[in-house]
């Protein structure tokens, strides 16, 4: 008698379903070889190709950097002048959209007035000009109040600093044109709480006042009205950028 046992025969005594399951995972299998064997494949579609996310516009000058109470504008206006000087320092048609940047939205005519007295179009520039502001006091009314202000609000601030103006130098030498003037002054602005932050919106002339009394042989002829000092010295000031 021949050995022979068909492929899908099972052990005496096994089950029968046992062999059809058998011979359907062999027919599974077979189907999957000869699909990929056999019929053309293709590559699963790329989906759309990822974007890489927008890089976000940069903020306005120090935007939301000051809180909004009365001590923040005064810390604001501080900057916001050291901004002012920074940006009349470049030729007129480069100085104005600086010097908007720190402005409320609706001070353009500010911003022209401004922007006037910066140095013409030309050569002229930051490597040929250095104007700068150093505040040294800044107040505010209510100082100590941290009441937190709506946007809309206007904060009236006097600073007592020390402008700068003059003449730059290649950085090695100095040729015998150049200058440096300055002087001590308090300054009057008002800044506006606006949606991206503290903003100038008014402007008064400096007035120039008694700079430190730094005894030596000689005495400069500076103003003298002590009363000028009377707020930047007061209860209600303090060194900007100095915590409360």
């Amino acid at each position: 008698m021949s050995d022979y046992r068909p492929v899908f025969d099972t052990p005496t005594g096994a089950p029968r379903p046992l062999r059809w399951l058998l011979a359907v995972l062999l027919l599974l299998g077979a189907g999957a070889a000869i699909d990929r064997w056999v019929l053309p494949h293709h590559p699963p579609a790329a989906g759309p190709a990822a974007t890489a996310p927008a890089e976000p516009s940069p903020p306005p000058p120090d935007a939301g950097q000051y809180p909004a109470t009365a001590r923040g504008a005064g810390d604001a206006a501080a900057r916001l002048e050291t901004l002012l000087a920074d940006a009349m320092q470049h030729p007129a048609d480069e100085a104005r959209p600086r010097i908007a940047a720190l402005l409320t939205p609706d001070a353009t005519g500010l911003a022209d007035q401004l922007a006037g007295g910066a140095p013409g179009a030309g050569p002229v520039g930051p490597s040929t000009v250095a104007r700068q502001t150093v505040i040294a006091r800044v107040w505010t009314q209510d100082a100590a109040n941290p009441a937190i202000l709506v946007v809309g609000t206007r904060v009236e601030v006097q600073t007592y600093g020390l402008a700068l103006l003059g003449t730059g130098t290649d950085g090695t030498s100095a040729a015998p044109t150049t200058a440096l003037t300055g002087g001590w002054t308090v300054h009057e602005l008002t800044v506006e709480l606006t949606d991206t932050g503290w903003r100038l919106a008014e402007l008064k002339p400096p007035v120039p006042a008694p700079p430190p009394d730094v005894r030596g042989t000689l005495r400069d002829g500076s103003a003298r009205d002590v009363q000028l000092l009377a707020r930047v010295l007061g209860p209600d000031s303090w060194a900007p950028g100095t915590p409360a």
